[in-house]
């Protein structure tokens, strides 16, 4: 069976399952039958979404350490990817469904704060309204300035509406990339909440040494990240779909390995691991966990990180280009080694600059990116690493969340 008609196959089961299950638990909703046991931990911060986003455990882990909150996650079954997470949760609750969602928050007691995060937003914001505590929103991707607002896309219509109220009636939004005010001037908003930016920074606890030197015959690169197959639309995922930059980095003896997200689906696998056991110089790896991964990552020479704007049909605004932060970018700090990003990721390739962490490509450097590498001062960026991702790092900088959450109270 082709990949795609198994990943459809899967999503009719999984949301069959939703659209079921949600009748059951809308009735035990209306019985007052409650999910789980009561949950009476003190000074509760809540941590809600749909999609568990790798960056919420690492944030949270640092606010244990400096807070005296505690902490319960809440997300959906089929978005909580185990790698991802962390032991700081005292409590993590899984739902199926928007009531059995309810259910569950229902029997949470001592709520100090809810920290929503997206995307998607829809879920974040049904705990919001129903909840009815204090509330900031945490924004990494988005949607409303990815895509036009008079999208074909059904799922993207249901979607922006709740990622819209949830920006302009947060008490606060922690903003971790350069979208947020752009956002704000689609969405015609007139009075905004408060905003911190704060970006996904680096993780003081997985800092690894870099002292390798370059052999030219024996360059090794590196990406971690989600991955697509080429039988996905190339206007939506064309700037994950590795097929061409496979070919061109390995026909200039580049070795290019790929560690791909834990939450990719295996049927985008396939077709990278048979190109894998063709092609001596691409290595494709099983995914790993966020705790792993920058001593994985530290293997390699180099992390790489391309976007470019004319690689799809525009189905994304250039926008997203310019303004999105990815959290590779402080995975291969933290592991040490040089960032190759593009220069079409305006934001992200400024900060590789402004902290001299690696190099900012064209798309046409790529074709001679070994001779490119060949000449960098490999042990001057590795040290401007070392430097550069201390006061990149949480620990330096948890404070100014915590601060912000102080007045949000």
């Amino acid at each position: 069976m082709k990949p795609q008609h198994r990943i459809l196959l899967h999503k009719i089961k999984v949301f069959g399952f939703e659209k079921i299950s949600s009748y059951w638990d809308a009735l035990l909703f209306f019985l007052g039958v409650p999910a789980i046991a009561k949950s009476n931990l003190p000074n509760v911060l809540l941590f809600v979404g749909e999609h568990l986003q790798p960056r919420i455990p690492r944030m949270a882990k640092w606010i244990k350490r400096e807070s005296d909150y505690t902490l319960i996650l809440v997300c959906h079954r089929r978005w909580y990817v185990k790698e991802f997470s962390d032991p700081c949760f005292s409590a993590v609750y899984q739902f199926r469904n928007v009531c059995h969602l309810k259910r569950i928050l229902k029997q949470i007691n001592n709520i100090t704060l809810v920290h929503g995060f997206a995307p998607k937003s829809y879920f974040s914001n049904v705990a919001r309204t129903f909840l009815n505590k204090p509330y900031v929103h945490d924004m990494q991707d988005v949607w409303t300035i990815y895509y036009n607002k008079n999208t074909k896309l059904n799922w993207l219509k249901k979607e922006l509406p709740h990622e819209a109220e949830c920006l302009i009636k947060a008490d606060g939004v922690v903003a971790n990339s350069m979208e947020i005010n752009e956002a704000y001037r689609q969405l015609k908003c007139k009075k905004k909440p408060k905003t911190i930016f704060f970006p996904l920074y680096c993780d003081d606890d997985f800092f690894q040494e870099n002292n390798k030197t370059i052999d030219p015959d024996n360059i090794h690169l590196v990406y971690a990240g989600s991955v697509a197959g080429s039988y996905k639309d190339p206007a939506q995922y064309g700037n994950t779909q590795f097929h061409n930059l496979i070919k061109t980095l390995t026909e200039q003896k580049l070795h290019f390995h790929i560690y791909p997200s834990p939450s990719n689906s295996r049927a985008d696998y396939e077709e990278y691991e048979k190109i894998d056991k063709q092609n001596p110089y691409f290595h494709f790896h099983a995914p790993i966990a966020q705790q792993q991964l920058a001593k994985e990552l530290s293997k390699y020479h180099f992390g790489i990180h391309l976007g470019f704007v004319n690689d799809n049909s525009h189905k994304q605004s250039p926008l997203k280009y310019k303004l999105c932060i990815t959290l590779k970018l402080f995975n291969y700090m933290e592991s040490g080694i040089p960032t190759i990003i593009s220069n079409d990721l305006e934001f992200q390739s400024f900060i590789v600059r402004r902290y001299k962490t690696g190099i900012s490509v064209s798309k046409n450097e790529i074709n001679t990116i070994k001779s490119i590498l060949l000449q960098l001062d490999y042990v001057t960026i590795a040290n401007n690493i070392k430097i550069s991702r201390e006061k990149l790092g949480l620990k330096r900088n948890i404070k100014r969340l915590l601060n912000f959450y102080t007045s949000k109270k």
